[in-house]
Parts: structure tokens; sequence; C-alpha cells
């Protein structure tokens, strides 16, 4: 950052701090361009508290103040309580408040009930180029106020803050930043001035202001303009005109939120052309109609016109077709693992028909050559006389044995030929396994 840079980024944020008087209540008889008052504001937070008129308000037990207030309040970081009293009745509400961020109380005595609310916060980023830093000054406080009346709650990035070259052009920095300093927006001033046609006309100035919504991570608005041959007082009415309509367009554009899932997960979702990223995917959008098409390797684009709903969630569920033949689908078995990834006809139906024959052939001969066995050296006509003694018996040791012996390798192979896998063909290249192509 150049010298030069340097001193205009200490006058404006010098400015920024003069002009807290406006916006805060301070102690009297405190200058505001005190090292004092410097480092209160730097460690207080500002609290606007809002009440039927005449409501008196006191904060941790201090006198009372009746509403409506000249000016916020100004009140040290950390834990703070405020009580209203509208004639018999008392409300009370503790707040927190956190140094450089503002509160919203609102006392309401119809409903007995307080309301605690966190107006917007904006980060101000500021570029004066070819300009004198008496009028840097001036302009300075012309932005402030512009912002400061549409209730944007402004912050200036650190002292030290070292911002990346381009930034205030480039839409991604401008996001980062305001997410570092927790801020909804991030608003960039910039005036430059233009050299002036010839030695007795006024110089002219561009203007260029634009606000960040970081909650839709896109721009809100943003407003360029001219002002040939201005002076410095000129200047200031347009940037004042300049920051109020652009302040005004932000703060009034609708938002919804958007929810897209997609079967299978993890296609790339774009909207009007412009990626916003993968399925599932939930992101705050501008309530309008866009254009969606996800898009995932081996399968269909889909293209589907959503209308999103203002203060409302808009869920899309997207049914991505395969771009491959289902039959061929159905036929690729694909070991994953270490090894090389193996692909499989169906196993030919005549083996089928064979092993099934062959397992049913096997049974019945098993059970044939089980009986047999079972009933070797058993009489064959039951024993007469005294001595209980058989003549005859049966000798079917050796057919029993056959059949068993044909009927188990008859079962076991047609087993084999049922259970045994397909042909092996030639494994596609990775590339055609995406695409489906053979």
């Amino acid at each position: 950052m150049s010298a030069r840079s340097a001193y205009r980024r200490r006058a404006s944020r010098s400015v920024f701090l003069a002009l807290f008087p406006a916006l805060f209540l301070i102690p009297s008889g405190v200058r505001a361009d005190s090292q004092v008052a410097v480092e209160s504001l730097q460690r207080s937070g500002e609290v606007e508290v809002l009440g039927d008129r005449g409501t008196q308000i006191s904060v941790d037990g201090q006198p009372a103040q009746g509403l409506p207030l000249s000016a916020p309040l100004l009140l040290p970081a950390g834990e703070h309580v405020i009580t209203a009293t509208q004639g018999q009745t008392t409300l009370r509400s503790q707040i927190t408040v956190r140094a450089g961020r503002a509160l919203e109380v609102r006392f309401n005595f119809d409903v007995q009930a307080v309301s605690i609310a966190v107006p917007p916060h904006a980060l101000l980023l500021e570029r004066y180029e070819g300009i004198t830093p008496e009028a840097v000054q001036e302009l300075a406080v012309t932005t402030v106020r512009a912002l400061s009346k549409q209730r944007l709650t402004l912050l200036l990035p650190a002292a030290s803050a070292q911002l990346p070259k381009d930034c205030l052009q480039q839409l991604p920095c401008l996001l980062d930043q305001a997410k570092q300093h927790e801020t909804e927006y991030a608003v960039v001033v910039a005036v430059a001035a233009n050299k002036a046609s010839d030695a007795d006309s006024a110089p002219g100035y561009s203007i260029r202001g634009q606000i960040v919504d970081r909650s839709v991570q896109a721009e809100a608005s943003v407003v360029s303009e001219s002002c040939d041959s201005c002076n410095i007082g000129q200047l200031n009415e347009k940037l004042r005109m300049v920051f109020t309509e652009l302040a005004v367009r932000a703060l009034s554009r609708k938002k919804g939120v958007l929810h897209v899932k997609s079967d299978p997960p993890q296609a790339d979702i774009f909207a009007n052309g412009v990626r916003l990223g993968t399925t599932p995917f939930q992101r705050a959008m501008w309530a309008t109609s866009v254009d969606l098409k996800a898009t995932l390797p081996g399968h269909q684009p889909i293209e589907k016109h959503v209308l999103i709903r203002e203060d409302a969630e808009t869920t899309v569920e997207l049914q991505l077709p395969t771009t491959e033949p289902e039959e061929i689908r159905k036929r690729r078995v694909i070991v994953l693992g270490n090894e090389a990834k193996v692909l499989r006809q169906p196993r030919p139906r005549w083996r089928l028909y064979a092993g099934g024959i062959g397992l049913g052939v096997g049974g019945l001969l098993l059970g044939f050559g089980s009986g047999a066995l079972s009933v070797d050296g058993k009489c064959i006509t039951e024993a007469m006389g005294a001595a209980r003694h058989c003549d005859q018996l049966y000798a079917t040791f050796p057919v029993g044995t056959g059949l068993v012996t044909t009927g188990a390798v008859l079962a076991v192979g047609g087993t084999l030929m049922m259970l045994w896998p397909g042909p092996v063909v030639p494994a596609p290249s990775p590339i055609s396994l995406l695409t489906g192509d053979r």
C-alpha cells in the first residue's frame, strides 16, 4: 500500500470516528477527535431504543431519559439492563453489547413485550483517486450519513488491514472481507477525479457504488455516475444521491431459500448459467425465477425453470436419467479393489438348464442308493420257525454304492455348472466407465 493510500485510509477512518457523535450519544465535554473518544468508540456498541413517546428509559440504573432519544445510545461492550417505564408499568430487558456493533430494542407496552433485533451491518471499503485530503473528509462524511440514514450499521477494516490488490473489483474478495468482519454486506465507495478539458473548467468525477450481499453471495446493487465540471459541493450532493439510491435498492431486494436435491447426488447445479455448487444444495437466493441446470458424468443433463418464493424455502428434486443402456448396465459387474476391474457376461442358459437337470437326477440317484445301502444284509422274507433263521438276504451294497457315487457326481457337477460365472469380457477404460461407452 502506498504512503498516499495509507494516508487516505487514516483520514477516512478519522472522519468516520469523528462522525460518530452525530450518530451516537457521547458524554458531553468529550471531543470527538480526542483519544478518549476514539478509544471509547472502539470499545462500545450502538443501541437504538424504540417505544411510545414519553416512555422513560434508564440503563443500568442511571437517570431516565424520555423517548424518543435524540440519537442511539453508545454503551460499553458487555451486559446491560435497559428499563422502560410507562405510568405504573415497567419492562426490563438484558442485552449484550458487542464492540462496534448495533442493536435495536423495542418496548411494546400493549402486549407487555420486548423485542431485540440486530440491524444489518456493512463493511465500508473506500477508494479515492486524485482528490485532496480535505475533499476526502467531506466525501466520507456524506457517504456515512447517506448509508446510515438507510439503517445500515457501518464498520471499517482494521487500520492495519492489508486488502489484496484489486479487491474492490473482485466479488470473491469482497465476500471474503465481509465474512472476516462478520457483516451482512460489503459496501464499495470509489470516487476518482478526471482531468479537466481545459485549465479554466472544473474537473469531472466518476462515482461508483456497490453493495454485495454475503448471504446470497452476489451483488445486491451497483450504481455508476459521473459528475462533469463539478465542484466539491456538487460532488457531495451527487454522492449523497448515489448512495441513498444504492442502499434503498440493496435493502429492498427480497430473498428466499433454494434447496436442490438430486438422484443420484453430487450433481453440479447452475442457475442462469452460474455454478452454485453440488447437490444437496441449500442457500439464500434472490426471490425471482431462475433456470436451473444439473449435470453429472454418466447422466443426461436436466433443466428446470424454478420460481424462488419470497421469505420461504423452495425445494427442487431432480432425477437425472443415466446415459447407459439398461441392458448393458445390468450386465456390468465391477469388482472394486486393488485389482483391475473385471466385467463378465451372464451365465449361458444351457448351463443353467443342464446344471439343474444334473442336480435333480443326482438327487434321485442319491435317494435310491441310500435306500439300497440301508437294506443291504437284511432278510428278504420274514424269518420262520423257532430258530428265526433267514434263508435269503439282500446283497445291495454294490448297487447302492454305485448309485450314491453317481448321484453325488451329478449333483456336484450340476451345482458347479449353475454357479460358475459367465465368460470374461474386455474391461473398458475409466473414461468409458464414466460415459457408458463400450
